[in-house]
């Protein structure tokens, strides 16, 4: 989930469009369009077929652009993953579920109500401020990052695509146990330097 437009694409809000994104730089997949509601692309990856989509009707309405991919490739609710958001978990961090309440986030809200059902699996990427809960929540997640805050949220999203092949690759369970584990900030802060110099090398 996220916001289309570029203003967004630096914000906390659209962790899941930057994992998405992610993934199609890793597997060189070019999305298309369906309609003016999604993004997307029915791909194979890790040797797995999946569709990647990404919602162009802005976050809390991401349950109908949802829907009509789902009435054009039905799949069923436990084979289908959301990838979003969570400022309840440190920055840099993910937490994989196989199903769970969509709690306060409204993209995942109106993704259950359209659904119909909360028994799908989810990647969340955090992206809490380390200072603690922000006076306006609103402008923090739709406010671009930069500096080391930028650095830890995009190792979030590698962490979150790494997931999704795994998940591709193995299956759910498996995953869980490799990426659930409680990480604190220092060692992420640490990998996220660590992952700018490796990119900053390849560069070269």
């Amino acid at each position: 989930m996220g916001n289309p437009g570029r203003e967004y694409e630096k914000t906390p809000h659209n962790a899941g469009f930057a994992c998405i994104d992610e993934l199609c730089r890793r597997y060189h997949i070019d999305l298309g369009r369906m309609g003016g509601v999604l993004e997307f692309k029915k791909t194979v990856i890790e040797g797995a077929e999946i569709i990647l989509a990404k919602p162009m009707t802005f976050m809390n309405n991401s349950g109908t652009p949802l829907l009509h991919l789902l009435s054009r490739y039905p799949v069923a609710s436990e084979r289908m993953m959301v990838i979003f958001d969570d400022a309840d978990l440190p920055l840099g961090s993910i937490r994989i579920r196989e199903r769970g309440s969509a709690g306060t986030h409204k993209g995942m809200k109106s993704i259950v109500r359209q659904v119909g059902t909360q028994e799908f699996p989810r990647i969340r990427i955090g992206i809490q401020d380390a200072r603690g809960r922000v006076a306006d929540m609103t402008r923090y997640v739709l406010t671009p990052m930069k500096g080391e805050k930028l650095e830890l949220f995009r190792l979030g999203v590698f962490r979150a695509a790494d997931a999704v092949a795994e998940v591709l690759k193995t299956d759910i369970q498996n995953t869980m146990n490799r990426y659930n584990r409680r990480t604190d900030s220092l060692l992420l802060e640490k990998e996220a330097h660590q992952t700018k110099r490796r990119k900053n090398e390849q560069s070269v």
